[in-house]
């Protein structure tokens, strides 16, 4: 189960390695917890673990590409964003390294979706989002059967997607209330900045570099920086768009909480034909947002339970297994509950 580190309390055992930004593992999977390990993680900037949860236990552990690989592409991304808009040296060779290195690992998962939930935003938001933006096309792209040179094109638009936030003032960047007009124009601004500095890339294609321009376009017109339409917008801008909005709803921001994966997809699923590519949202939800076997989940009539089967025509609408009353007590006797079958009840929200 991930909980915060605040939560964290003696003898708790984690059920994952916790490392640094750089890989260093800091405490091993099995150890228990004691208060000065508690201290020195908060100390180190670590924000969430997982324990070992004898109430709903965690079957299937894993990221979607590895911790050391994530890790690496936030550093790599962060130096580079940081760098790039101001130096006179464009060499990206890193981000083309790590984009290949995730693409590779998805390339080599067999079910690279199945714990999409465990993506989340833990470090800086802006260098945190890029990462997930990225994995999050790359699986998509996948699942549109591009070629893997198709998928690195994409992953090195998709995490430097954002790189024109650089030259927004912090500001207007991190101001927890709603922007004035002004404001949110400069905002999407970030669109065009990034654009020009991408063109500066000799490394980018100009597919990769038009996501910068075109990830805030919708689909029916109304978006920016230029309103274009439809299948006007190109095919990696529409990828991102939905992996960027996707991505954004389901962290947490200074002016909003984060959203339940259920809310999200509704409004996904809402929006298409009018923010998204319909196709695009539709091989999403079925191949990326689902819920995945094992996923501890609590249900909207207060029960909770784990997802113990996938309807495969409606992946949002799984089988749980029921474990627990509304309560919290544990039943002698769990029982399966498909919720094809029950259009009242709702998975409500997920645990880790």
């Amino acid at each position: 189960m991930l909980i915060s580190v605040d939560n964290a309390v003696d003898e708790m055992i984690l059920a994952k390695d916790i490392s640094n930004n750089s890989g260093v593992i800091l405490l091993r999977k099995g150890a228990h917890l004691k208060k000065n390990y508690i201290e020195n993680l908060k100390e180190k900037g670590i924000k969430t673990i997982y324990i070992k949860d004898e109430s709903l236990q965690d079957n299937n552990i894993q990221k979607i590409v590895k911790e050391k690989t994530r890790k690496e592409a936030l550093n790599i991304v962060e130096e580079t964003i940081r760098r790039l808009p101001f130096s006179q040296d464009k060499n990206i060779k890193q981000i083309t390294y790590v984009v290949e290195k995730i693409v590779d690992e998805l390339l080599d998962g067999e079910d690279i979706f199945m714990n999409l939930l465990d993506i989340k935003a833990v470090d800086d938001y802006t260098f945190d989002h890029c990462v997930d933006v990225c994995v999050l096309s790359i699986i998509l792209g996948k699942n549109l059967n591009y070629s893997r040179d198709e998928l690195v094109e994409l992953g090195k638009g998709a995490i430097l997607h954002d790189i024109g936030k650089i030259l927004v003032p912090q500001e207007i960047l991190k101001k927890p209330d709603k922007l004035t007009y002004g404001e949110f124009q400069e905002m999407k601004n970030h669109t065009v900045y990034g654009y020009k500095i991408l063109q500066k890339v000799p490394e980018m294609s100009e597919n990769s570099i038009s996501i910068s321009l075109f990830h805030h376009e919708r689909y029916d017109g109304k978006g920016y920086p230029n309103g274009l339409k439809g299948e006007n917008i190109p095919e990696y801008s529409r990828i991102v768009s939905v992996a960027d909005v996707y991505n954004a709803l389901t962290s947490e921001r200074v002016y909003r909480k984060k959203g339940k994966n259920q809310e999200v997809i509704e409004y996904l699923t809402t929006m298409k034909e009018s923010q998204f590519d319909s196709h695009i949202v539709d091989v999403f939800i079925e191949k990326i947002a689902m819920y995945s076997l094992n996923r501890n989940v609590v249900l909207n009539t207060g029960v909770k339970g784990v997802v113990v089967d996938i309807n495969k025509n409606f992946p949002l609408r799984p089988v749980v297994e029921v474990r627990y009353d509304e309560s919290g007590q544990k039943l002698l006797r769990p029982y399966h509950l498909n919720l094809l079958e029950n259009n009242s009840i709702l998975i409500d929200d997920t645990l880790n």
